[in-house]
């Protein structure tokens, strides 16, 4: 079990299911986590989202994207297609098919950049196919898609990124250590030894900074969610019980600034429910908040986390807290029909 691997937590929802637990700060914590419910989109409802059991996964969103401050996109592996809500009603709006057995997408000045096994395809806001740029060999199965200054960059399971496209051109495909953030850092994150994990950053100045933290139990992976300017923000998922498995989730945030990195700043431990299989369910913003997708068996439900004072916080709404699901507890085994 390579359990650097981005779609490391796939593995591990699909054997066991998710427990809470705390995190162990190397620092006292100096903030909180806000937490705001933006929408909430129901399945298989005549403007909702599809959702399908087949053998072996429960298909429904795999990614999301905030367009802009009414409008929500989802990338359904159920049918194919992206899908455009509304964030107040929770309504589609509008929906075009995509290329087979999408992974991931991501959305940037007007356009839709989606991520196949083979190749990724470029479509306008009203569905219309613009263009295609085929993957390196290298790259085959990649999950992760980002995009940055007009570039296009794979997120690779390893840890690096790879630059596949510039302004329009596909290029040789370059690799850099760490994933590419919005900030232009580029991060990289590893399990350490004694129940810790290091985190490496190159910043956008060309700065080079390491730091290893401590957790309170075994770390199982920990995977890079997005960077600001001043804050690293990362998914540091631990083990409650390696036999059965079973592991927790928390995003954390730690600070960066001009002397490296520095402690935490706050973290917040994520909803154990897990209606259907994602490959992108974090996202960080430019102005910093984490953007999250919890996925229910009533619907999928985004949230916006934002950094607040202690007394400022709140906590996620029981329809989600409340919850324990996981996808895997409730397959459909191949010999069904």
């Amino acid at each position: 079990m390579k359990m650097q691997k981005r779609y490391a937590l796939s593995f591990l929802l699909a054997i066991a299911g998710i427990a809470t637990g705390a995190l162990q700060a190397q620092n006292q914590k100096t903030a909180s986590y806000r937490v705001h419910q933006v929408s909430m989109v129901q399945w298989n409802t005549a403007d909702g989202l599809p959702y399908k059991e087949v053998p072996g996964v429960n298909l429904g969103s795999t990614s999301f994207e905030r367009m802009d401050r009414e409008q929500i996109a989802f990338l359904s592996n159920a049918s194919d297609e992206l899908i455009i809500t509304d964030k107040t009603t929770g309504k589609v709006t509008r929906k075009f098919p995509v290329t087979y057995a999408p992974q991931d997408f991501v959305y940037d000045k007007g356009l839709f950049y989606v991520l196949s096994e083979k190749q990724v395809s470029v479509y306008d806001e009203q569905g219309a196919f613009l263009n295609k740029y085929i993957l390196p060999a290298s790259a085959l199965g990649v999950e992760r898609i980002t995009r940055f200054r007009n570039e296009t960059w794979l997120l690779l399971p390893s840890g690096n990124s790879l630059k596949i496209e510039s302004a329009g051109q596909a290029m040789t495909a370059a690799e850099n250590e760490g994933w590419i953030t919005q900030a232009g850092h580029f991060v990289s994150a590893k399990i350490g030894k004694d129940n810790s994990y290091s985190v490496h950053v190159t910043t956008n100045a060309g700065k080079s900074f390491d730091k290893t933290f401590p957790c309170d139990k075994p770390v199982a992976g920990v995977y890079v969610v997005g960077a600001t300017e001043g804050r690293i923000v990362l998914d540091v998922q631990t083990f409650v019980s390696e036999s059965p498995i079973k592991v927790e989730r928390t995003i954390v945030s730690i600070e960066l600034n001009a002397n490296g990195l520095e402690h935490y700043v706050t973290s917040i431990q994520v909803p154990d429910c897990y209606y259907v299989l994602s490959n992108t369910d974090l996202r960080l913003s430019a102005k910093g908040s984490v953007q999250q997708m919890v996925t229910t068996p009533k619907g999928a439900y985004i949230f916006s986390l934002s950094e607040v004072r202690w007394e400022n916080d709140s906590k996620y709404p029981e329809a989600v807290s409340g919850i324990k699901y996981h996808f895997n507890d409730h397959l459909k085994s191949v010999e069904e029909k």
